[in-house]
């Protein structure tokens, strides 16, 4: 079985990168975004089709900052689609549907609807 040469290669530890980064210990600068400002990215993204960054540039906000308020707002539309799926799911009787009728009558289909769901 043949050795290799560790001489041959560089290793770089991704730790020596990482306690670098604490030693400067530099803060991070957040900037507050408003509500009117996540309002009308989300408007002009969702319903008037621009892309993200045109969307962002219109709004005054960050490319990163509008793809972060982008995700946050699907990840909570998704739970509450959950939500609305398990509440009327939690609900016994159906949405909509039919019944076949045994009588003779000339109408042998009921319909089942429920309005409101």
């Amino acid at each position: 079985m043949a050795s290799v040469d560790q001489t041959q290669f560089t290793f770089i530890k991704h730790r020596h990168f990482t306690k670098k980064r604490k030693l400067e210990q530099k803060p991070r600068n957040y900037t507050y975004i408003s509500s009117e400002a996540k309002l009308l990215f989300l408007q002009l993204f969702l319903f008037e089709s621009y892309k993200i960054q045109d969307a962002a540039q219109k709004a005054g906000i960050k490319y990163s900052s509008a793809k972060t308020i982008l995700f946050a707002h699907r990840k909570t539309f998704k739970d509450e689609l959950i939500r609305n799926k398990l509440a009327a799911n939690s609900i016994k009787a159906k949405c909509c549907g039919y019944k076949v009728k045994q009588s003779g009558d000339q109408n042998n289909i009921q319909i089942i609807s429920r309005v409101g769901m």
